[in-house]
């Protein structure tokens, strides 16, 4: 199942105040992607974005898919128009999670009539806490199914295109995971499925393909997923992007046609 929105491409506004605008909401951010430096396992963290609401019309702010590590929180939840807010961003370091680089996706959701899926990434590097015994303990005594995201976007392409895109994730639990039961929505096929039992500590891989026929403008797919992870049993990905009506001109490579 999918749903049409008119939406804006991400742009990189005039504004020095809020330089990075998605839909009608400008962003105090340099890009998509804000560096958090090192960070230890266990460690809680909070970064607060500052948003701004550059449309004629108010912009309800909802809870989105986010990292299941990562919350966000709007203050105010409505921004009207001309008015500025706080996206609260929670980041849990959980003890599960691998050293080295991590992206945070942080999903924002709103009914910005432009662009109501705004993604945004917080990138550290999870370090060994030195003042800690150097070897990890496992904590959960579940199965935990991790994805490295959970939104992908596929940018703006021509009607009729085809995307494949690989979702990793890993058991990061201390039990056998069990995957239940993999749905895609329509207009999502699954290429690759992944094993049905996933060892402590082990990998794998869920490869979809969309293909951009029917409708055209804001499309999402969705995946559910069931597993024994009874922290996340249901856990659903999903894939966004704008379809064109046309190819864009040359001499206007940027229009989006709707």
């Amino acid at each position: 199942m999918f749903f049409l929105y008119l939406v804006s491409a991400t742009a990189f506004s005039q504004n020095d105040e809020f330089p990075v605008k998605i839909g009608n909401i400008g962003f105090a951010v340099d890009s998509l992607d804000i560096v958090i430096g090192n960070v230890s396992p266990g460690q809680k963290i909070t970064h607060n974005i500052e948003m701004h609401n550059f449309g004629r019309d108010a912009v309800v702010f909802r809870a989105g898919k986010s990292s299941p590590y990562l919350d966000v929180l709007y203050e105010p939840s409505v921004l009207q128009p001309g008015q500025s807010g706080t996206a609260i961003v929670n980041f849990d370091v959980i003890k599960e999670l691998p050293f080295g680089p991590i992206a945070a996706e942080i999903s924002i959701e709103s009914d910005d009539k432009l662009n109501p899926y705004k993604f945004l990434y917080l990138l550290g590097n999870i370090i060994e806490d030195t003042m800690r015994n150097s070897k990890r303990i496992v904590l959960d005594t579940v199965p935990r199914l991790i994805f490295d995201q959970y939104n992908y976007y596929f940018g703006h392409l021509s009607r009729g295109k085809k995307i494949v895109h690989t979702f990793f994730f890993t058991n990061m639990g201390s039990q056998m995971l069990v995957i239940d039961d993999i749905i895609p929505s329509e207009g999502c096929e699954i290429l690759k499925l992944p094993e049905e039992v996933v060892e402590p500590g082990g990998y794998g891989s869920l490869v979809v393909k969309v293909t951009t026929v029917g409708d055209f403008g804001v499309q999402h797919r969705t995946i559910n997923i069931s597993s024994n992870d009874p922290i996340h049993p249901l856990i659903t990905l999903g894939i966004h992007g704008t379809v064109r009506q046309h190819s864009p001109s040359n001499q206007n490579p940027s229009f989006c046609y709707e």
